[in-house]
């Protein structure tokens, strides 16, 4: 049998064969709504899972079905290149005429499994303020939410899933060639969010090499592992995971925390579970989250599908 290399052994030797970034599949949101169903039988919240399944089946249909956005000019990504921009950033982007549509689409999707308080807030959807929509995205997509009630609270969830599948498609258009590669940031390459978490990968991308994957877009690109993320350090890194009476319920998923930034950011494994979605096993491991939070670290991943007041 071959013996299996340390973190330290995989990073040195994985530089060789590792892709700088993975461009999203078009599957993405399928797979993920069927890793949300795996996550839900038995989990305390199940009901939550499930919805966020629905969620990502919205995601799924709207996706396949639009049409395929436009590749970037190549002036633009040339310059993105020599700058190393994000080609499809999302800070000061303008939103595209049809993303409300998106978000009506995606509510009338989940309606009939929406729990009680998203119930409310879709019977409003229609009589809510477009301009305060429109604001409502882009400080999503600017990381500033405000959020000034229960209402917005609500249905940021779904916008937050409509600006993804507007991301998703427009990162499906690049060609690996066009994301600047050659460095290890702390946001998405190719629009410049911030993580969900990081996965360890297996197969065609190195075995063990791990990749941060962007809450927005579904991009993910090559971070070094045993290093921080959000401040890239590389010192006393350290890993906690959920444990219990009868052992740890979710053993692919552990928390790399920093020392310096005071920062934790899950990394879920294929290698201990290929079937493993950063986005959903984020959501299923909140629990996890509190743990650390004890212990004086703030999660860093930003997940569309969480917002709390």
């Amino acid at each position: 049998m071959q013996n299996l290399l340390t973190p330290e052994e995989i990073a040195v030797q994985a530089g060789a064969e590792d892709l700088p970034h993975r461009l999203p599949a078009a599957d993405v949101f399928a797979l993920r709504a069927a890793r949300l169903r795996q996550l839900a039988d038995g989990h305390a919240m199940a009901d939550f899972l499930r919805f966020a399944a629905h969620l990502a089946d919205a995601q799924d249909t709207l996706l396949r079905h639009r049409t395929p956005e436009t590749r970037p000019d190549d002036a633009h990504l040339q310059r993105c290149r020599q700058h190393g921009m994000p080609p499809i950033g999302a800070y000061d982007a303008a939103l595209p005429a049809d993303w409300a549509y998106l978000l009506q689409a995606i509510a009338a999707e989940v309606a009939p499994h929406a729990p009680a308080g998203l119930q409310n807030a879709l019977a409003d959807l229609a009589d809510f303020p477009r301009a305060r929509l429109d604001a409502l995205a882009r400080d999503i997509l600017r990381t500033e939410e405000h959020l000034a009630n229960a209402v917005e609270l609500a249905l940021a969830p779904l916008i937050g899933a409509s600006l993804q599948v507007l991301w998703t498609a427009r990162a499906r258009a690049l060609q690996p060639a066009d994301v600047p590669a050659g460095f290890e940031g702390s946001q998405c390459p190719a629009c410049g969010s911030h993580p969900v978490a990081s996965i360890l990968r297996i197969g065609d991308g190195g075995h063990g090499v791990r990749y941060a994957t962007c809450s927005l877009c579904a991009t993910e690109w090559h971070v070094t592992r045993i290093k921080c993320v959000p401040c890239l350090n590389t010192r006393d890194i350290a890993y906690q995971a959920l444990d219990g009476a009868s052992g740890n319920p979710h053993p692919a998923v552990k928390a790399e925390t920093c020392p310096d930034c005071h920062s934790s950011l899950k990394i879920v494994s294929m290698e201990r579970d290929p079937l493993v979605d950063a986005f959903a096993d984020d959501l299923a491991t909140l629990a996890l989250d509190m743990l650390v939070d004890e212990t004086g670290f703030h999660r860093a991943g930003r997940n569309l599908f969480l917002f709390t007041p």
